[in-house]
This record gives C-alpha cells, sequence and structure tokens, in this order.
C-alpha cells in the first residue's frame, strides 16, 4: 500500500508541476473540431456545432482540481472583458450537481457546464486546467495546458490576435 501511495504522490506532484508550467499557446492545426457536447444545470444539452457566431475559447476544469480554484474566476472576469469571444467553462466532473456546487461555493460569474464523459474521453484533455481555441467556423486553432495568466494584457492580446486576427489591431 505504502507503494502505490508513493506513486500516487508521484502523479499529483507532476500533476501540479505541469499545471502550474509556463503559459505558452501551442499552435492548432486548423482541424475541424470535433462534436462536443455538455449540460447546463437545467438539464439541456448544447453543442458546439451550434455556436457558429463568435471564436470560442473551451476551458477544461473540474471541482477536485485546486489550481482551477484559483484561475477559474479569474476566467470569469476575463469572459467579461471580452465579450466578442464565447468562453466556455466546461467541466469534467462526473455529475452537473459537483459542478454546480462548485460554481457556487466559489461564487464564480459563469454558467455551470458539463462536458458529456464520452466528448471528454475522445477528446482526450491531458490536464486540468486546459483551454481549447476555436475558430468562429469551430476549427482547432491552439491550445495550453495548465493555468494561464488571465489578467496579463500580453496573454489577452496573443489569445485576441490568434482568435480575432483582424480585429487585434483595433482592439489594441
Amino acid at each position: 500500500m505504502l507503494v502505490i501511495s508513493k506513486k500516487l504522490v508521484g502523479l499529483i506532484t507532476l500533476f501540479c508541476i505541469c499545471s502550474f508550467a509556463q503559459a505558452e499557446i501551442d499552435a492548432g492545426d486548423k482541424q475541424p473540431m470535433p462534436e462536443l457536447r455538455w449540460l447546463d444545470v437545467a438539464g439541456e444539452q448544447h453543442r458546439l456545432s451550434e455556436m457558429t457566431d463568435k471564436p470560442k475559447l473551451l476551458h477544461f476544469w473540474a471541482a477536485w482540481c485546486i489550481p482551477c480554484r484559483k484561475e477559474l474566476p479569474e476566467v470569469a472576469q476575463w469572459q467579461k472583458e471580452n465579450p466578442q469571444i464565447d468562453v466556455l467553462a466546461l467541466s469534467l466532473d462526473q455529475k452537473i450537481a459537483q459542478t454546480k456546487y462548485f460554481v457556487k461555493k466559489y461564487n464564480i460569474d459563469m454558467p455551470a457546464l458539463l462536458l458529456n464523459e464520452d466528448d471528454s474521453d475522445a477528446l482526450g484533455v491531458p490536464v486540468v486546467p486546459y483551454t481549447i481555441f476555436v475558430s468562429k467556423d469551430n476549427r482547432f486553432l491552439g491550445s495550453l495546458p495548465g493555468v494561464a495568466p488571465w489578467l496579463e494584457p500580453a496573454f489577452t492580446e496573443e489569445v485576441r490576435s490568434l482568435l480575432l486576427p483582424l480585429q487585434a489591431d483595433v482592439l489594441k
């Protein structure tokens, strides 16, 4: 049992190191995104393919994720300051009740959304938090594993340049 505990501690340590690594957006291949589905607190299912009016930022998190507790309020603030980009904070928890409880407990001003478990498995999110950048026409533009510097102007500019390339100069 002690050996298993040491392995578990090692994995948790590796996870935390990866989560706090320097933020750098990895370039995407511009391929179409797979269909993703999620539930809201009313139990209604939504699909990524239904969202084609704005570029999107898909932020994956979980209630058990310690770095997510600090980061998610910053994601919510970033969303308010960047209304030209849809921000979807998609929980990888097992039940919407866990997601709803977390959002309420930490007073996060974002809807509680639970990613469909099959879609989560197919997407293969490597670590949480994890962010995917998606074009208006639902193409994969990039990803960012770990915690992002949401409140830093340089990061915001990088995201805007990626998702709003024609508008980036106007937004400066």
